[in-house]
């Protein structure tokens, strides 16, 4: 099977290893290449074939090289459509987002990452697989150590310690019986005192506080009929003023040289004189 020397030249460019080196001929038509350039530019149905006409081979030598060159002049157009200065800043900013790129560290621990930084801190006299199994129980003898302590208080807790302070005259099974009964009493006497006042109790402190000339039974009735009348001589006092508590006053300030009725008659003649007076 024969391939163009165009369909050659597209496999050197897209291989990484060249599919063809120069040879004697080719060199020789490096003359020609000039012409050939300016061949391919007039002829436009040539630059867009790659093989050949119709994706066949070339079917001459010189259709051969134009389609060869065309081939070079697409792939070095592809090739520079990135300045040189541009191809290195992109190559730096590629190295700086690798540089900043954040890679997940793995942060677990090992099983046994106590036991061997306790075994690097030891002198290491022993292998660290016999020491992991000592350090092991060590650690869960520690962890036991440190559970809840059981702070329930037995039934007869103070029965005992109140034993443990007497004299201890006595076993602590005849002592308990006697402590409970007292600390049963002791409780019962501390209940709530009775802090109503019976009905007569003012009497009676009363009746504490007199002579006691008479009995209870008979000083009892006049207190209470004594304490009824305190209380309503202090009843609220009427404040009302009354229609002729004006002309009283005034009457008790003349010199009464004629009767109240007379002299109020003539007190209420000139009031009222002496408002109508006052509105002209």
């Amino acid at each position: 099977m024969k391939f163009s020397l165009a369909t050659t030249a597209l496999v050197a460019l897209v291989s990484p290893v060249s599919a063809f080196a120069p040879s004697h001929h080719q060199q020789q038509r490096t003359t020609t290449t000039k012409s050939i350039h300016d061949k391919v530019a007039k002829n436009s149905q040539l630059q867009a074939v790659v093989t050949g006409v119709k994706g066949k081979p070339a079917a001459s030598r010189e259709e051969d090289l134009m389609l060869t060159l065309q081939v070079i002049m697409d792939h070095e157009q592809r090739s520079t459509t990135v300045s040189k200065e541009q191809y290195v800043q992109q190559v730096e900013e590629a190295k700086k987002e690798s540089d900043n790129a954040s890679y997940p560290v793995d942060v677990s621990v090992p099983y046994d990452a106590a036991a061997r930084l306790a075994y690097e801190a030891s002198d290491k006299s022993v292998t660290f697989e016999e020491f992991e199994v000592k350090y092991l129980a060590d650690a869960v003898a520690l962890v036991k150590s440190k559970q809840p302590v059981d702070l329930s208080i037995p039934y007869d807790a103070a029965a005992k310690l109140a034993y443990e302070q007497s004299d201890k005259s006595m076993s602590f099974a005849d002592f308990k019986p006697k402590y409970l009964a007292e600390a049963v009493e002791l409780v019962k006497s501390k209940q709530p005192v009775d802090l109503s006042i019976p009905y007569d109790a003012a009497a009676k402190l009363a009746y504490e506080q007199s002579d006691k000339s008479m009995s209870f039974a008979d000083f009892k009735p006049k207190y209470l009929a004594e304490a009824v009348e305190l209380v309503k001589s202090k009843q609220p006092v009427d404040l009302s003023i009354p229609y002729d508590a004006a002309a009283k006053l005034a009457y008790e300030k003349s010199d009464k040289s004629m009767p109240f009725p007379e002299f109020e008659k003539k007190y209420k003649a000139d009031a009222v004189a002496d408002v109508i007076a006052k509105r002209k």
